[in-house]
């Protein structure tokens, strides 16, 4: 009786362990024959020992650097990219973890992003000077750049930037309760990829935002990566951290800077701190002298999405001031486009 039970247990240890392990491995195996097949255009550069992924086009100087929003890869950029490049060089990457970059052990903040982000700029020979683009929380990572890196930057577009200052929304989008919500949210998403269970259940097929589709194969490649949910989850635990140092940070003297915000007319359901918002990307104009704001008339917090064509004529405004040494028109001023 006692052999029989053993063997009983050790069938339903293995079958579990199979349960466990098979699907894991079928995943990373799908991932990486995904991967090899459809390979990211630009280069995979070795960055103190890990690969980074950077996709630079076009030709001039100032070169424009992107750093995407929180848990975003390059791709998210490939409506503005394309028509940057007609007027000068510009560079997405991906940040650790993120897209085609090898995960790293330190810290996902502000300060560890702009160390790794200025290493892989020298690595690939991306000098400067250069205009930072800084969408959501990348705009935290920006400003850490710029505070430690000042001589390479000549000039910065936010995008609907996080601010040090949202953390205390006393509307309810950055209460503790809804950062512990996200937080677990994120960590199932892990789990579910880590485990391979989210590939079984055809999850991983790499959705896109609206006007991207050319890119759903590359997108698909990357899907349900698990150092991919590791990094967003790492980024966004992070986040109050990342907006403290951004607060220490200093940005961005006299250059030039233009802040591109969301419409805060239009309808935002299920959230009251639309006027909060829009009072946090009016205090950005404190950052520079030389700052001035286009709200991107219709736009939710993707404007590089919905309205791209605002982001890339203020990409191209603040590059023609750098490149001619002139201070920008009607500086301090807010107008909607």
């Amino acid at each position: 009786m006692r052999r029989v039970l053993f063997v009983l247990v050790l069938i339903a240890i293995v079958v579990l362990a199979g349960a466990v392990v098979l699907p894991a491995a079928y995943n990373l195996a799908v991932s990486a024959a995904l991967q090899h097949r459809y390979p990211p255009p630009g280069t995979i550069y070795k960055v103190n020992g890990y690969a980074m992924h950077l996709y630079c086009t076009g030709a001039g100087a100032p070169t424009v650097i992107v750093e995407a929003g929180l848990g975003n890869d390059f791709i998210t950029w490939q409506k503005v990219q394309p028509e940057v490049a007609k007027f000068t060089r510009v560079c997405t990457y991906d940040r650790a973890g993120l897209g085609w970059s090898d995960d790293q052990p330190d810290p996902h903040d502000a300060k560890h992003i702009a160390q790794q982000l200025h290493a892989l700029l020298q690595t690939a020979g991306e000098n400067g000077p250069i205009v930072l683009v800084g969408a959501s929380a990348g705009g935290f990572y920006a400003r850490q750049f710029v505070s430690d890196y000042p001589q390479q930057v000549a000039g910065m577009v936010f995008s609907d930037s996080s601010v040090p200052d949202q953390v205390r929304d006393t509307t309810g989008a950055w209460t503790p309760e809804k950062a512990r919500r996200i937080h677990r949210d994120n960590m199932w998403d892990l789990i579910k990829e880590s485990s391979g269970w989210a590939r079984l259940r055809g999850e991983c097929t790499g959705d896109v935002e609206k006007g991207l589709d050319a890119w759903r194969d590359l997108a698909r490649a990357k899907a349900c990566r698990p150092a991919y949910a590791r990094s967003g989850l790492a980024e966004w635990d992070e986040f109050w951290h990342s907006a403290a140092q951004a607060a220490e940070a200093h940005c961005c003297d006299d250059i030039p800077l233009v802040i591109v915000s969301r419409d805060p007319d239009r309808p935002n359901p299920g959230w009251s701190g639309e006027p909060f918002w829009n009072g946090l990307q009016e205090s950005l104009k404190r950052l520079s002298p030389q700052s001035r704001r286009v709200i991107a008339r219709g736009s939710g917090h993707h404007v590089m999405i919905e309205r791209p064509d605002v982001v890339i004529a203020a990409v191209r405004e603040v590059v023609i001031e750098v490149r001619e040494h002139r201070k920008g028109a009607a500086p301090g001023t807010t107008i909607v486009e």
